[in-house]
């Protein structure tokens, strides 16, 4: 039998990693691109907490995969259009690659400039002049760009459903126990 809602886990996992790629985005869109390398202890400090929620990120959307393909899911959505029920699916497995990019491109871009050592470990070693012209760092900014906007799709797909279709969609993710 299908349930109506889904598993309470993956409601706490989805809010949890919603909260948590918000603030990931922003910190790197706004705070750590806007800190020059050469501010070495504002910028490992700022880089400490992004790297750190980096591979949370990363650990969650692994988990959360796992429990897609484990548990019993909800029937998928219907939106009144199969262009728009398949772009939500894109828009979902999207949201996965992305996020997923994203930490596999921070934690190749860390490796290979020693970033552990010097954030945490404090090696003494200097941060890289610059990051941009590392390829990790440029597929970290297309995943960036990428999750930014299916995050925006997704969320413009979740208010349509719960302010134009009232279908109570977004009732499938609240907390709590299922029936």
């Amino acid at each position: 039998m299908q349930p109506d809602r889904y598993h309470p886990l993956q409601a706490v996992l989805h809010w949890l990693s919603a909260a948590a790629i918000l603030f990931a985005l922003f910190m790197g869109m706004f705070s750590l691109s806007r800190i020059p390398n050469a501010e070495t202890a504002n910028k490992i400090f700022a880089l400490r907490g992004h790297m750190a929620l980096g591979i949370v990120i990363g650990a969650i959307m692994l988990l959360r995969l796992a429990l897609r393909l484990t548990l019993a899911q909800p029937a998928p959505a219907r939106s009144g259009s199969i262009w728009r029920d398949r772009l939500a699916r894109t828009v979902h497995y999207g949201m996965y690659l992305a996020a997923l990019g994203m930490a596999a491109s921070g934690i190749a871009m860390a490796l290979q400039t020693g970033l552990p050592g010097i954030v945490y470990a404090g090696s003494g070693a200097a941060l890289p002049e610059s990051f941009d012209a590392l390829v990790p760092r440029r597929a970290h900014g297309v995943f960036a760009r990428a999750l930014f906007v299916l995050v925006a799709l997704h969320l413009a797909g979740a208010l349509y459903h719960q302010l134009v279709r009232r279908d109570r969609l977004m009732a499938r993710m609240r907390l709590g126990r299922r029936a």
